[in-house]
């Protein structure tokens, strides 16, 4: 767990749905990271916390091996009906030591798991995702690669829980001008391999359009300096809660991810789509599932030079100023594919199954993909 992340928002918001049908749910953490309003808010739902006493990146591999092992044969003497690891360490195995006979273990797998990606699995891990009983992927695109790899046709894919970050009474399309003022923003990690540095060289290529640039986030590569030689970005730092966040999106009118990094699902897009924002981002993983309402999503080819990323970049610019995307159309995707309440209902209805099912015995509501809407 880091301090604030999408995928630490579906963890909190799952362990909150199973709390509220009043089942025991506890968190195990060798990152005791979280931010303390979403810890205390678990804790008042009746979510219990058993962290390893550092912050993240903090421990050795070793300690928090040995302190994983304590506690998981420790916890064997609680009956688990479910035990649901999360992410890409060889580590998973020690939590899956507390469970008992009749007990499901679930690896949730949350990045493309590509060719590229697995190129760079430890060992350790590689047998962790053998081992696995059960496996989901965060996306369509993430289910056939680990299948395809494992050689296994029972990897489920659900998507993640990702909250609204406007009502839906905040949402409404905005009248551009030709030549108005544009906001793009981009919201994660600020690493190389998001594209940072395609965003900044279309900030210079593009000066005389009339854009500013936002990015929210943080990362040792790129200080707040070194965006100062870039006229038009503005380096905000990270987002300081969910209603700052509310915020940021609501003063955006795109936002961007030219991502060379390994996506599952990008999140933020999920989370931008919540607030009827279109979208550009490379095709990553399963990116492009998210892209149904097409005149609000546009999907960068994974190979693509610069010269097509300025151009797919300027065709989102021109339909924004002429009006053509539509705020609405790209909320109404996320309310029908992507809200809580269906991806939830498919969480609970996955975890609630009594033993380990196969695809073709999943109901249809566990496999939410993101289809064409009726327009």
């Amino acid at each position: 767990m880091d301090l604030y992340g999408g995928i630490e928002r579906h963890l909190c918001l799952l362990a909150s749905l199973c709390a509220s049908r009043n089942w025991r749910v506890q968190l195990m953490t060798t990152s005791n990271s979280l931010n303390s309003p979403a810890r205390e808010e678990l804790r008042r739902e009746g979510v219990s916390f058993l962290e390893y006493p550092a912050a993240r990146g903090k421990a050795s591999k070793a300690a928090k091996a040995f302190w994983l092992l304590r506690n998981a044969l420790r916890l064997r003497s609680t009956k688990w009906d479910v035990i649901y690891t999360n992410g890409q360490s060889g580590l998973a195995p020690l939590v899956w030591l507390a469970a008992s006979s009749g007990t499901r273990i679930i690896h949730h797998y949350h990045t493309s798991g590509d060719a590229e990606e697995r190129a760079g699995w430890h060992w350790s891990f590689r047998k962790a995702m053998a081992l696995a009983p059960e496996i989901v992927a965060c996306s369509e695109f993430t289910q056939n690669e680990i299948e395809k790899c494992l050689g296994r046709k029972r990897v489920i894919h659900l998507t993640y829980l990702t909250p609204p970050l406007l009502a839906a009474p905040e949402i409404a399309d905005k009248c551009h001008t030709p030549n108005g003022e544009l906001h793009l923003g981009y919201i994660g990690r600020i690493i190389s391999g998001k594209g940072i540095d395609i965003l900044c060289r279309l900030s210079d290529e593009l000066s005389g359009h009339h854009l500013c640039w936002h990015i929210y986030g943080q990362g040792s590569e790129y200080p707040p300096e070194f965006f100062s030689r870039y006229p038009s970005v503005t380096y905000h730092g990270p987002y300081k809660d969910m209603a700052h966040y509310a915020l940021v999106l609501r003063g955006l009118d795109a936002v961007v991810l030219y991502s060379r990094h390994s996506e599952g699902m990008p999140i933020s897009l999920i989370e931008a789509m919540s607030a009827g924002l279109p979208w550009i981002a490379t095709d990553r993983g399963g990116t492009s599932e998210l892209a149904v309402s097409k005149s609000d999503s546009f999907i960068v080819p994974r190979e693509a030079d610069f010269a097509e990323v300025k151009r797919l970049t300027l065709e989102l610019i021109s339909r924004i100023r002429c009006n053509t995307t539509s705020r609405f159309a790209q909320r109404r995707v996320y309310d029908e594919k992507l809200s809580p309440d269906r991806v939830g209902t498919a969480w609970i209805n996955y975890l609630s199954l009594a033993k380990r099912p196969s695809r073709t015995e999943l109901p249809i509501s566990l496999h939410a993909k993101v289809g064409p809407t009726k327009d």
